[in-house]
């Protein structure tokens, strides 16, 4: 951008180009006028060419660009107004000035309006031709520069312009990134307070029954209105309801679907680290190797809680299909089930702990019992 803006500056300050030589085309009929024309403007420095009929003119103006054109108002082919009119079309460019040995106020005024310049009456204006002469390549000069900086301005809009396009598609980009970024943070900001708030929650129950149901509730504040089973791992590895959600199964029949869960579902998840997912109860039913009847036109989802390296839950959700679950729920999941899985290792740390324990052995009754300090009693035996 600040080379753009430099380039604008310097066509701004540009002045009124100097003087210099001018391509002149002087269409005159031969004689003693013609010569001296060209005499007096090669004196001047400008480059002249001569043609004697409107038709050569129109030939040479086709073949060369010229900024003066000094014509003969009366030619042998036909009126020299006609060039002046042809002009407009042949070369936009070129000034003319148009010239006769009459001084016909009708004629002048013809002249202008035709595109002329200027209309000299020679010879007896011939020693104001060469001022007259200037005075249009000033304007032919200061038209010349105001078209080129016109184009300049152009094509420095058309640079501005691309410019302008790509700051705004980088613009675009920018706040696509910042939304993105805005969205992602957000997201994050969410998972931490989730977490937090389901942390606070377990922390404060040591009960394992008291556990399952806050958890339960928990999430189903996330999934909605579903079926949930807890199964919980013995000492010896197996699996044991924990605790249900029963939101739309038959009474009767889902103590039966419970334990199908149990003893087929919990050995595959135990040693499973990834959320699983069906939406076709066949594809279920040949996961856990059964049948699956039982879970027909249901989507189930089912996953493990580890705790150093550990199973000590398996949970399995299931509703009916025409009422999927969100595409969000695994990262839901995934995020919950790390605390519920450390908490339930925090209850039966506890529990294990409130478990009285006896030494194996009774102790040796030649054992000082005097020696209080030993048993750190301290002074408060005495």
């Amino acid at each position: 951008m600040e080379s753009l803006d430099k380039e604008i500056a310097e066509v701004l300050a540009e002045q009124q180009p100097a003087k210099g030589p001018a391509r002149i085309l002087i269409v005159c009929r031969p004689g003693q006028l013609s010569r001296c024309l060209r005499e007096s403007l090669t004196s001047c420095g400008h480059e002249c060419s001569n043609v004697e009929s409107l038709t050569s003119a129109k030939s040479a103006i086709a073949q060369r660009q010229f900024d003066l054109l000094l014509l003969e108002a009366i030619l042998p082919d036909g009126d020299g107004l006609n060039l002046v009119k042809a002009l407009r079309k042949l070369a936009p460019a070129t000034r003319c000035i148009v010239f006769s040995n009459t001084n016909s106020f009708q004629k002048v005024v013809e002249a202008l309006r035709c595109g002329a310049v200027d209309y000299v009456n020679l010879p007896n204006d011939f020693d104001s031709l060469q001022d007259r002469v200037e005075s249009a390549l000033t304007q032919v000069r200061a038209e010349s520069q105001r078209e080129n900086r016109i184009a300049r301005l152009k094509r420095i809009c058309d640079k501005l312009v691309t410019s302008r396009q790509e700051v705004t598609q980088q613009v675009d980009r920018l706040c696509k990134d910042l939304v993105e970024a805005y969205q992602d943070v957000s997201l994050q900001m969410s998972e931490v307070a989730m977490a937090s708030e389901y942390r606070t929650l377990l922390k404060q129950e040591l009960d394992v029954e008291d556990l399952l149901r806050t958890s339960l509730e928990y999430l189903l504040t996330k999934t909605g209105p579903t079926n949930a089973a807890v199964f919980l791992p013995d000492s010896s590895g197996r699996f044991d309801l924990g605790a249900y959600v029963n939101y739309d199964c038959p009474r009767e029949t889902i103590n039966t679907l419970l334990e199908h869960l149990c003893q087929y579902v919990c050995p595959q998840m135990s040693g499973e680290t990834q959320i699983v997912k069906f939406d076709d109860a066949n594809e279920f039913a040949e996961w856990i190797g059964t049948d699956a009847d039982y879970l027909a036109g249901s989507q189930v989802v089912a996953f493990s809680c580890l705790h150093q390296g550990e199973c000590l839950a398996v949970m399995v959700l299931f509703r009916n299909e025409s009422v999927p679950f969100g595409q969000d729920l695994a990262a839901t999941i995934d995020i919950l089930r790390p605390i519920f899985a450390e908490q339930v290792g925090n209850c039966v740390s506890v529990h294990h702990r409130a478990s009285p324990s006896w030494p194996d052995e009774a102790i040796d009754d030649e054992y000082d019992y005097n020696d209080y300090d030993d048993l750190g009693f301290g002074g408060y035996a005495a």
